[in-house]
């Protein structure tokens, strides 16, 4: 198993919690895992996938994560594909022929696809050993995502001519939600894995109470001060195609990313983003954004979502690296007053479709406690990790400590000079480790990969980075003694060009103030290149 690991994932060792649930399923048996989202949780199916004979099935409700995952298995060497509804019909075919000829070890599909009577037939008849639900809670009418078609999953599994071993993982499931899953799903004798929720990486900060004219210029000036790229969620479509429409006026690359787009268009915004042509994506909280980057360095709400695990599995996308990241909220006052509206419309949908008193009251019961809960982690002068860790019921909260040094009631942090106390201290720690030769954990990670001869271009779909992340990995590398091989990247004509625009630049310490100075064509990693010549000549 571990030389699996280290053969197509290139990890020498598991995270915390991921080996028992590999082991589980190897061995047999169905699983409940909960971790949280940046957990590592995808490995404990894909890992399988590898070591079972036949193919591996992965339901998932988002159609861009799916891709994402999908290239990255496949820089890895895994045949992995999807089948949605962002493929024509002849290239379906084309993949379900894969399939039949056993070229794929795995294989996407959203829940909806099992709808389809065609598909239906052919997946029936399918050699599956492993099937994984991925956003499991969905399953589950007390999920934050609840998804009708999520309901057909049982009885879809008991028509396989047979039966595989079953996993549900989720990011976000309460007890309650937990219970629910195992029966839907029809799970036998499931164990069950609840992996701390706490990600130490993550800062996290709550502005309550702005008004709406202020939080918009509010989240400007926070983009514009945290470093590298980032995900800014709206409640409704329309305040998010506004606020990207803001960022762009003001300087900021910006696109829109919402449900009501059609596939090209997503695709396109999500290549952009993968790649870092944009520093900020701005999505809805009622859609799932799935794009797989393990490089998002901050997540922004300007508006409160409907409940603490959508918050927590949005917040969550930021430093899946395991990278100082940045969670903040802007709250304001009406934010729990539309969420009032969007439940009474959703009452008066059930009452027109026939549903039960008792079930319409415990569906509205039930939501109004998700708003509520959320009202509270913004609200309340408390630890906001806290906050969080106890209400998914989290095993190692009596070991946390009782200031968790990274959220800004516990850093007694006061509004209007950015983001957090401690962003340009990171930097100067950033700069201090390369001075004493030292680099992060997923600095060495891409290093490895790239001394195993992968290129930058694969190194950066194997870990879900944009190509311009990766290069800066192994800047810092070669600061601190690696022998990345700079000169194959930048010509000696473009090297004679920066250090001419560094001189005339005003502060050469930012990068900005050279790169006006500088033709389209010569890129912020460029000029990085150059500098750490310059540094690493400094150390020496």
């Amino acid at each position: 198993m571990k030389k699996s690991l280290k053969k197509y994932f290139n990890f020498s060792k598991f995270r915390s919690g991921q080996e028992e649930i590999v082991e589980s399923i190897v061995g047999g048996k169905d699983v409940i895992a909960l971790m949280p989202t940046g957990g590592g949780k995808s490995l404990c199916y894909q890992l399988p996938a590898v070591l079972f004979e036949n193919l591996t099935v992965v339901i998932s409700p988002l159609i861009a994560l799916m891709k994402d995952q999908v290239d990255a298995l496949n820089a890895r060497g895994i045949g992995a594909t999807f089948i949605n509804s962002s493929l024509s019909e002849k290239e379906i075919q084309k993949r379900i022929d894969d399939i039949l000829k056993k070229k794929t070890k795995i294989l996407y599909i959203a829940p909806e696809r099992l709808g389809n009577s065609a598909f239906q037939k052919f997946f029936n008849e399918l050699e599956i050993d492993f099937l994984a639900v991925d956003e499991a809670h969905c399953v589950s009418q007390w999920g934050h995502d609840f998804r009708p078609d999520y309901l057909n999953l049982k009885e879809n599994i008991s028509k396989l001519k047979k039966r595989p071993i079953v996993a549900a993982f989720t990011a976000t499931a309460t007890p309650e939600v937990k219970k629910d899953i195992s029966v839907r799903l029809g799970l036998r004798d499931p164990e069950v894995f609840v992996r701390g929720f706490d990600r130490p990486n993550l800062r996290f900060f709550v502005r309550a109470n702005m008004k709406k004219s202020d939080r918009r210029t509010e989240a400007l000036r926070l983009i514009k001060k945290l470093e590298g790229s980032g995900i800014v969620y709206a409640i409704t479509k329309k305040e998010a195609e506004a606020m990207a429409d803001f960022l762009v006026d003001n300087g900021v690359s910006a696109a829109c990313y919402h449900a009501g787009m059609n596939a090209e268009k997503r695709s396109e915004v999500q290549n952009g983003f993968m790649e870092n042509k944009f520093k900020v994506i701005v999505a809805t909280v009622a859609f799932g954004m799935g794009v797989d980057k393990a490089d998002v360095r901050f997540v922004i709400h300007i508006g409160m979502p409907g409940s603490l695990e959508g918050y927590y599995q949005e917040a969550g996308r930021a430093g899946r690296d395991g990278e100082l990241a940045y969670c903040i909220l802007l709250h304001n006052g009406g934010d729990a007053g539309l969420y009032h509206f969007f439940i009474q419309g959703d009452k008066r949908q059930m009452i027109s479709q026939g549903k039960s008193w008792d079930e319409i009251n415990s569906v509205v019961s039930m939501k109004y406690e998700k708003v509520n809960n959320m009202k509270k982690y913004v609200e309340d002068d408390a630890c906001r990790r806290k906050v969080i860790l106890e209400y998914f019921d989290d095993p190692d909260l009596e070991n946390s400590a009782t200031n968790c040094g990274g959220c800004d009631v516990c850093l007694n942090y006061q509004w209007g000079n950015g983001a957090s106390n401690d962003s340009g201290s990171n930097s100067q720690k950033k700069r201090s480790q390369r001075v004493q030769g030292e680099i992060s954990a997923t600095v060495q990670e891409t290093v490895g990969l790239h001394q195993k001869g992968h290129t930058v271009e694969e190194i950066a779909k194997i870990r879900t980075m944009a190509k311009s992340t990766i290069f800066n990995h192994l800047i810092d590398w070669y600061v601190s003694g690696g022998d990345f091989d700079l000169e194959s990247h930048i010509t000696p004509e473009e090297e004679s060009e920066i250090l001419r625009a560094m001189s005339e630049a005003e502060d050469y310490q930012r990068l900005g103030s050279i790169k006006e100075k500088l033709s389209d064509e010569i890129s912020y990693e460029k000029i990085r290149m150059v500098i750490a010549k310059i540094q690493r000549i400094n150390l020496k």
